[in-house]
Parts: C-alpha cells; structure tokens; sequence
C-alpha cells in the first residue's frame, strides 16, 4: 500500500521519488485536507432512518440479526428508482446543502480562493467555483465477523489526489467496527474514526491517507457512507495555472471521470467579493450534468451497483 501510493503521488503531482510522501507539493489545498470531525442535525438530514425504511428495517446497527442475511437480497430496494429515490434525494441534500458549504466556509477563511485577487480582475474573466462531488455514495456494512478492506489509499485505487473524503457513520462506530486512518500521509498515527451517536462526520484525506478495516469483533453492525468531493475554478484564465490552489482539468481527470458519466455531479458557487449582511450562506446551484433528475448510481460506487 505504500509502495502504490508513492508510486501514484509521483505520477499524479511530477514529484520526484526524492521528496517524502508527506509533501504537499502539487496536492490541491493541502490545509483543506486536514482530518476533522464536524456535527450535522440527524433530524434534518435523516440519512439513517431512511435507509432504513428503504431496507424495511428498524435498525441499521442490528442488521446481523435479520433472518436475510444475503446482501444481495437486504439492499435489492437500492436497485430500483422508485424505492432508492427517498434516501437518493436525502443524500443529495446532504452534500449540496451542508457539506459543501461547509467546505466552502472553511476555504473563505483560509483564503483558498484568492478572493482579492479575483475581485481585482475585470468581470468578465471571475468564475464561479466548481464543486465535483459522488453522485451517489459509497454504502459500507461490515457486520460482525466480516471484515472490511484492507489498507490502501484512493489515488492508488484511481481516484484524483484533488478529492477530499467524507464519512458518515449511520450507526454507532468503535472499536474494531470503526475505520482506522492516518493524520497525515506517511504519519501512520493509527487511529478510529468513531461515533457514539448519530449526527457526527469526518472529513479526511482518504486520497493520499492509508486507511483500512479490521475485523469487526464488536456485537453490532456498522453501516457508513463515504463520498468525495473535489474543487475546481473554472475558466482558462485559473484551470491550469500552476500557482492555483484548486483542481486543474487534469488533477481532476481521473479514472473515474475519463471513463465516462455517472460517477459525479457538479454544483457551483458564484464568488462575490461584496458582502451581503442578509445572505445566510452560500447559494449552492446544481449545474445538472443529467439534466436536472437524480442519476441511477454508477456500478463504480460499488455494492450493490457492482
């Protein structure tokens, strides 16, 4: 795993094997990166309990204890528009409505943009800023027993060193059912990504950060969303400017979006330097690569698609 991952960062960033994989060189937003946890309202954004309507059961964590315990069979609702549809559209709210901009919140005050640049350029030349996000996520369910994957990192998987992962534990995590990551690549500070209750994320740089699955020893099932998001400004006057702080055409051309449509969604924010006291936060809108509707989840995001 780490022999890929250094081999993929010299490939993607043009970095010589003399700089350590640690190097932040090349990588968009390196402090936007940075691993922490953050809170949502699970009330708002029902992610768990609609899944498990949509699965008919009344409670995810205990998903072991169900006499069907073919997966096949337990997530065949995901399979079909009509009954996916309810947790599509709360999952789609989700990342446009709070993750997203939560992500922008952090960019501003790091100054990621270069608002004052940007504010000093002629009009026709500002662009709004891109957010490239999964269109559908990525359902992890490791119950007891099972195992999880085993260590890697998602640009050695063919994923753009520009995505920044999110997790979302839909049940509580602990202990051997929790994902375990690294702080900061090479680091290798190995540690769990846990939840005690609902409402509680992780923002983490899945990208380049090893991170893997034990065996899960514990007496409940942990059932978790993973998804990415990468940034982008665009117009040629920012795409490939090297001092650019965001996603070039070619960071974000991965495997994922050279093989076609269906993987992502976009949506944008327009960047305007003149404060508005009555904006509540960023206006989020869709570019709608699929013209408008939700699309049916890509293979690529894994089982049950597969």
């Amino acid at each position: 795993a780490r022999k890929e991952r250094e081999q993929k960062q010299r490939e993607m960033t043009g970095i010589n094997d003399v700089a350590p994989i640690a190097c932040n060189v090349g990588v968009p937003y390196p402090t936007l990166r940075r691993e922490r946890a953050f809170l949502f309202d699970s009330e708002t954004y029902p992610l768990h309990r609609i899944l498990a309507e949509t699965l008919g059961v009344p409670d995810l964590s205990m998903l072991h204890t169900r006499s069907i315990q073919d997966e096949r069979i337990l997530m065949e609702p995901l399979l079909h528009r009509s009954t996916r549809r309810a947790f599509h559209e709360c999952y789609d709210n989700f990342v446009a409505s709070f993750c997203i901009p939560l992500l922008h919140a952090v960019a501003i005050e790091q100054n990621i943009f270069n608002i004052s640049t940007m504010a000093s350029a002629p009009m026709s030349t500002r662009t709004a800023i891109t957010y490239r996000y999964q269109a559908f996520p990525c359902l992890r369910i490791v119950r007891p027993g099972e195992s999880s994957t085993g260590p890697h990192c998602d640009i050695a998987d063919g994923h753009s060193i520009g995505n920044i992962n999110f997790h979302i534990p839909l049940t509580p995590v602990y202990g051997t059912n929790a994902i375990y990551t690294e702080s900061h690549p090479g680091r290798e500070d190995w540690h769990p990504l846990t939840a005690k209750s609902l409402g509680l994320g992780y923002v983490f740089d899945g990208a380049r950060c090893l991170h893997f699955g034990l065996e899960n020893t514990t007496e409940t099932t942990r059932v978790s969303l993973d998804f990415r998001i990468a940034i982008s400004r665009g117009g040629s006057m920012f795409n490939d400017d090297p001092n650019n702080k965001l996603c070039s055409r070619k960071v974000l051309n991965d495997q994922f979006e050279a093989a076609g449509p269906g993987y992502y969604e976009e949506v944008f924010i327009d960047i305007d330097s003149t404060p508005r006291a009555f904006a509540p936060g960023p206006v989020v809108v869709k570019k709608g690569r699929y013209g408008g509707r939700l699309s049916d989840p890509d293979h690529r995001v894994g089982f049950p698609f597969t």
